[in-house]
């Protein structure tokens, strides 16, 4: 049965205050993102179309003769808005039990608020980055019934291939999602055990599991795609970007977490981050859609 932090189950003893092994909390949508501060409670952007600009009819960007003008080119965007939201929340915990508890509340609760405002911010930007799951003007690409990771027939699972298609979609949109250095693909828990669990996978020559990798938050590396984990990524499927092209988050005000204190009666920890989520590049995401049969 789960305590909640008063319970009798959780009053001290003579154990270790500090449960050892309790992993940071970290943010792994907003890393995929440029992030640049704002002051402005509504923000305009563009979001544009990727083509190659060419100067039209008569006018080509090749064969320019001496001294003639230039041609010109324009590319397509629209120009969109979106005001601020606040991300956050709080937790409270009883003076008695920061006094006696067998754990360090206090310590956890802080860990646990900030991580709930994490969550909510990096589930925007994978919503931003995705549409919402529902793509109008993002690249995706469907797996075929039958050929999917935990397909009954072992060998119609081709995670490679399905990567692979996704690169060709956002490439052949101009983005180039390899050569930067920027590819990137990002799936929820279970999906990746299913990836891992691939014999194509595992023995492709360009997946490499490193330890300088791993360290830097991406646990492999597979067709030049840096791979990450996170639980906001809706089962089924996942989401392969350009990083740092696709979108901004525009921060009013970065995570902040404060410990309000009611001497003799009650912590108070709250914590919150205001931003908005910015979809530039939308032709820089793609969408991996029937990923598990079930």
């Amino acid at each position: 049965m789960v305590d909640l932090f008063p319970e009798a189950d959780n009053r001290k003893q003579v154990w270790e205050k500090d449960i050892k092994g309790f992993a940071a909390k970290r943010y792994v949508m907003k890393e995929l993102v440029m992030v640049i501060s704002t002051d402005a409670w509504t923000n305009s952007f563009y979001q544009k179309t990727a083509v190659s600009l060419t100067g039209g009819a008569f006018s080509n960007i090749e064969g320019i003769p001496p001294g003639a003008d230039f041609p010109a080119v324009a590319r397509g965007t629209t120009l969109k808005s979106a005001r601020i939201l606040q991300h956050g929340g709080e937790g409270s915990i009883s003076w008695r039990d920061i006094l006696t508890s067998n754990i360090a509340v206090e310590t956890e609760m802080i860990s646990d608020v900030t991580d709930a405002v994490v969550f909510s911010v990096d589930n925007k930007l994978y919503n931003m980055m995705t549409q919402n799951d529902t793509p109008t003007t993002i690249n995706t690409v469907a797996i075929t019934a039958g050929f999917e990771w935990d397909s009954d027939t072992i060998q119609n699972r081709d995670p490679v291939q399905n990567l692979l298609d996704c690169v060709r979609e956002i490439t052949i949109d101009r983005y180039p999602i390899l050569t930067s250095g920027q590819g990137f693909v990002v799936m929820n828990e279970t999906d990746y055990a299913l990836m891992m669990g691939n014999s194509k996978v595992v023995n492709h020559p360009t997946f490499k599991l490193a330890e300088g990798i791993i360290r830097n938050g991406n646990l492999a590396m597979l067709v030049g795609l840096r791979i990450k984990v996170s639980p906001v990524v809706t089962a089924d499927k996942m989401l392969i970007v350009m990083a740092k092209k696709v979108g901004i988050w525009k921060v009013a005000q970065a995570l902040v977490v404060d410990v309000l204190k009611d001497p003799q009666k009650k912590h108070t920890v709250r914590a919150s981050e205001i931003g908005v989520a910015q979809l530039t590049d939308p032709e820089a995401s793609c969408l991996l859609t029937n990923v598990r049969k079930t």
